[in-house]
């Protein structure tokens, strides 16, 4: 089998992961005889390549059209990739980011990950802040994606969740769309062991994600300058920012960000020092892994996820969850999980003080997600993602 596959827009963040995770275990787990080649973005081809070092069957080629124009990510799409599906003559193509190829030449499998265009808590919420051009970008994308599922030979979405927003905007005959749910590297969760037991008092309190409106992260800031007020519990917010970038301003965050981290960066009096906030830099997916392990607590106060990978990793690493009361953080948590209703700082607060204050309760969450994750195995997915590939390639 032959796949080649498109990820020209893999240039940071959960993308980025996800492609460099999946061609080291394309390299590890796929049969000698089979063949991957991997269209990426220039600034991604280095790590590819040391990811896939010393595997003849996992080929890496730069492109650079996801940094231009709408027009020439489209154009390249629909043009010059159909020229190297000739020249390279795959079994199936696959699409990995939400955009596929009309009348695509090979069979083609779609991964559509980007939850903002159909979710419907982001589109009640925060579209409507948006500017009108904004919006109408948003249409675009939506239909542009819908177009590529029309035309896809198989679907694939992270989550049951994911799936069932898309269907709200897509028509999707049975059994032409396939969840296949991401998750952690299975050494990961036997090195992280049994749950450990918190200690009472300076606890640290985890956020793991890149700053984006829909991951509410204002919210949690709000949650934690009221513990500040109160005074009641003493504990450390470690958030994977940057740090100050420009005439001491977070210029990446939105303002609200920007005064509430700004109120809580800045103590004042013994009262606001009981609660303290740490930038620890925005991590790789390896370098992460320690801050799970000195963590005490994970927040994941997200509008909306296709599938929320830093739940996983948390749960992997027996710490106690609070997420906001979302369908695909109940599909990720189950019980393992305290949730909070979405946007709600003052639920928020309350269930976060809860945990600080109670140890056992703390205790029983790590020990639950310590069962949960062993349903999100990373080896598991790409296995699932192969099946599927070779049942395109090879069709009864």
């Amino acid at each position: 089998m032959k796949v080649l596959i498109n990820a020209i827009s893999a240039r940071l963040g959960g993308a980025a992961t996800y492609i460099t995770n999946l061609a080291r275990s394309l390299a590890e787990l796929a049969a000698a005889s089979d063949e991957f080649v991997f269209l990426v973005p220039q600034e991604r081809a280095a790590e590819m390549r040391s990811a896939a070092a010393g595997a003849g069957h996992v080929r890496t080629m730069e492109c650079d059209a996801a940094g231009g124009s709408y027009a020439r990510r489209i154009w390249w799409e629909q043009f010059t990739l159909r020229g190297i599906l000739r020249r390279e003559q795959p079994d199936a193509l696959f699409s990995s980011a939400n955009f596929g190829m009309l009348r695509c030449p090979c069979p083609q499998l779609l991964l559509v990950r980007i939850p903002i265009y159909f979710s419907r808590e982001y589109i009640s919420h925060i579209l409507p802040e948006k500017s009108a051009a904004f919006r109408a970008e948003t249409a675009l994308r939506r239909w542009l994606v819908c177009r590529s599922v029309a035309a896809a030979d198989r679907l694939m979405t992270p989550s049951a969740a994911m799936l069932a927003d898309l269907r709200r905007y897509a028509s999707l005959p049975n059994g032409r769309a396939v969840v296949n749910a991401y998750g952690v590297p299975r050494q990961r969760i036997l090195a992280a062991g049994a749950p450990r037991p918190a200690e009472s008092g300076g606890l640290r309190v985890l956020w793991v994600s890149h700053y984006a409106d829909h991951k509410d992260l204002g919210t949690l800031l709000e949650a934690c300058e009221q513990l500040r007020h109160e005074g009641e519990v003493s504990f450390e917010l470690v958030l994977t920012l940057d740090a100050v970038s420009q005439n001491g301003q977070h210029t990446a965050l939105g303002e609200r960000e920007r005064r509430l981290l700004a109120r809580l960066a800045d103590p004042d009096g013994a009262r606001a020092r009981k609660v303290t906030v740490r930038l620890a830099g925005v991590q790789s997916y390896d370098a992460v892994w320690p801050l799970y392990q000195s963590a005490d607590i994970f927040v994941f106060p997200s509008l909306c996820e296709s599938f929320g990978h830093p739940l996983a990793e948390a749960l992997a690493c027996g710490l106690p969850v609070l997420a906001s009361d979302i369908a695909v953080h109940r599909e990720i948590c189950g019980e393992a999980a305290h949730y909070f209703p979405p946007r709600d700082a003052v639920a928020l607060t309350s269930a976060l003080r809860r945990l600080l204050q109670d140890r056992s309760l703390r205790c029983d969450l790590a020990a639950r997600g310590s069962e949960q994750v062993k349903l999100f195995i990373w080896e598991d997915h790409v296995s699932r993602l192969l099946s599927v590939l070779r049942s395109l390639s090879f069709p009864e």
